[in-house]
């Protein structure tokens, strides 16, 4: 967007394309999905559940309870730390270069994990760089979500720049409303009653707060008002976007991670992954600065690539330790998080129905994966 369109709280020059930690989220909730079971042979209840968080052994629940405490601060920060570093601090380095270095360090990570773990794969035994080389010769399959996650990422900082992070982030809860819908369509799968009735609850609750956080109108001819009321609909309608795509890649990986003609763990998928973006994001960054690719970097912006960086490694903890309910602890404590911050340090909206609107979310996502009672 031209400098002229920007809000007055945010830099008067062209950004860069930014960066969101879904991808993150999207690898978590997929992988883990994969030991789910359908509905209809849902036979836990929430209580078992919160049972065995509680009950477990005080190792085991002191490792949950660390990693639970990560994912609740890492899914605040992204949103929040983008929206200091671009609204207040106005940084102006390629996020293209920030994007780069996550995904070199996911790759240096998961480069590690392939060679020490033992999970099930199809990479034949050999030396690290023969294995290497074989899921790179055979990654074609996660050109797809590389492509669809840097779309992704582009929506996502347009909808930062003209939404607060709090609405952002509550807006960001309708790709289990995406997700969902996708899996119907492209999987043929079918939803319990209580499902729907939770997503439905999940739309109006998000229908409540961004008519709230919508600029209010103003005098005929007052064009500034005009302007902030069409920049919100862009940040929203950017927002629909990344939701979208989130849904459609959702299921585009699960499918990848399902499938019974090879077998590859988390780490080899995440290898691939990294490496795909990492040819897009090269010549991004090197269009944005040809000659000084990594010039404005500051301590935020090494703040940032360490925040979206520490997602990478939650994904393969969570996976390991983490179940259902205590993702849907984190998603609904980092909405609370991130609503309470972004009032008291950025200014953004903290009224009733704002507060209302992301309870409402709140109990929504855990309705949504609520399993429901025991069969009797």
């Amino acid at each position: 967007p031209r400098a002229s369109l920007l809000p007055r709280s945010w830099p008067q020059h062209a950004m860069k394309a930014s960066y969101t930690n879904v991808e993150t989220e999207e690898k978590e909730e997929l992988v883990r999905s994969e030991g789910e079971p359908d509905d209809r042979r849902e036979t836990s209840t929430s209580s078992t559940c919160w049972s065995q968080l509680c009950c477990a052994g005080g190792g085991l629940l002191g490792i949950r309870a660390c990693i639970l405490g990560s994912v609740v601060v890492q899914n605040t920060a992204y949103a929040l730390v983008r929206r200091y570093s671009r609204g207040a601090l106005r940084e102006t380095y390629s996020t293209s270069s920030v994007l780069l270095v996550m995904e070199v360090a996911k790759m240096a990570l998961s480069a590690f994990q392939i060679v020490t773990s033992d999970a099930p794969s199809d990479v034949p035994s050999g030396s690290a760089l023969s294995k290497y080389a074989y899921l790179i010769t055979h990654s074609l399959t996660m050109l797809v979500p590389a492509v669809v996650y840097l779309a992704m990422n582009i929506l996502g900082f347009v909808s930062l720049k003209y939404i607060d992070a709090a609405t952002f982030a509550i807006l960001a809860q309708m790709k289990v409303f995406t997700t969902a819908i996708f899996s119907v369509v492209l999987l043929q799968r079918k939803l319990h009653l209580r499902k729907w009735r939770a997503l439905l609850t999940l739309t109006l609750g998000v229908v409540l707060i961004s008519h709230e956080a919508m600029p209010k109108s103003a005098a005929a001819g007052d064009s500034r008002a005009k302007l902030a009321f069409a920049e919100f609909l862009l940040g929203i309608a950017a927002s629909v976007g990344d939701v979208v795509l989130s849904g459609f890649v959702s299921i585009y990986f699960e499918k990848v991670l399902k499938s019974k003609t090879e077998t590859y763990s988390v780490w080899d998928r995440n290898f691939q992954l990294a490496f795909w973006s990492i040819l897009i994001y090269t010549p991004i960054m090197i269009h944005d600065n040809p000659r000084q690719p990594f010039a404005g970097w500051t301590p935020m912006a090494a703040v940032c690539a360490a925040v979206g960086g520490t997602g990478g490694v939650l994904v393969a903890l969570s996976i390991k330790y983490a179940d259902s309910i205590m993702k849907t602890i984190a998603t609904t404590g980092a909405i609370v998080f991130t609503t309470i911050l972004n009032a008291a340090f950025l200014d953004g909206p903290f009224t009733l129905p704002i507060v209302a609107g992301a309870v409402v979310v709140m109990v929504s996502v855990c309705n949504y994966n609520d399993r429901g009672d025991p069969e009797s």
